[in-house]
């Protein structure tokens, strides 16, 4: 169980990151009158929304109200 947890962790890590660099890439090329964002503050940006998901899924997990675990 615990082998394929690494693997879809692995997985959802390789799809946010794929996701992330196409859309920051797409949304560079467009052409707009407007200035550009820094490349890096969507990074920023991105990894505050990891670092709230996964403390998140922290406490969901050793909460008393999570449901029991198999």
């Amino acid at each position: 169980m615990y082998a394929c947890m690494c693997y879809v962790s692995l997985g959802v890590l390789v799809l946010q990151t794929t996701s992330l660099v196409l859309t920051m890439r797409y949304s560079r090329t467009l052409q707009s009158d407007g200035p550009r964002y820094l490349a890096s503050s969507a990074v920023v940006c991105a990894e505050v929304l990891k670092i709230a998901a996964c403390m998140l899924l922290v406490f969901r997990e050793h909460s008393e109200f999570a449901p029991p675990q198999l």
